[in-house]
């Protein structure tokens, strides 16, 4: 909603129906989702992300216990300094942030033991993005050279089609030519 327009009805109408209508610009997005069923391509990744559902899962699986590994590790081992360690989630939240490489740099270990496990998480976090990918990738490539070969096997038979339609249609016009010079 317009600025002007939600200033003159927030201050006619108070309470949610401001919130109301803040939610119903959200849907207005997802006409943007409408699009993507006129994309051979993106149908293609949908198909694909369907395809590796299993691995996804694992590489979610895999993540959690992770971060809860790690997190509570971290707790134990830093929640004597002062720190921001304060609770296991706060931890957690750290094993979010590293393993996902953003490192934002509110949390760190501060021990030698701490910094260690971090260098740890660090490492085993690269193998983790990187082992599932590789799996994806390749899905994906196989599934976009079937996807080629299918659409060149669809331009080949209309180029066919079209080579069949124009013999007849010379056909007929030959035809036509020596009926009327005959």
């Amino acid at each position: 909603m317009p600025f002007y327009l939600e200033l003159a009805v927030g201050r006619l109408v108070q309470g949610g129906a401001l919130t109301t209508f803040k939610v119903l610009r959200i849907f207005r997005i997802m006409r943007v989702m409408k699009l993507i069923r006129h994309s051979k391509r993106l149908i293609l990744m949908g198909r694909v992300i369907q395809d590796c559902l299993s691995e996804l899962t694992l590489l979610l699986v895999i993540w959690l216990m992770g971060v809860l590994t790690f997190g509570t590790v971290m707790y134990y081992i830093e929640s004597e300094k002062d720190n921001n360690f304060d609770s296991i989630l706060h931890s957690c939240w750290w094993a979010v942030v590293s393993i996902s490489t953003v490192g934002y740099g509110d949390m760190y270990p501060k021990t030698g033991l701490g910094k260690l496990v971090g260098s740890c998480l660090l490492f085993i976090s690269m193998v983790y993005l990187a082992l599932p990918m590789t799996v994806i990738v390749s899905k994906f490539n196989k599934a976009f050279e079937k996807f080629k070969e299918d659409e060149q096997a669809a331009s080949e038979v209309k180029e066919q089609f079209r080579s069949i339609i124009n013999s007849k249609i010379h056909c007929k016009s030959s035809s036509k030519m020596n009926n009327s010079t005959a």
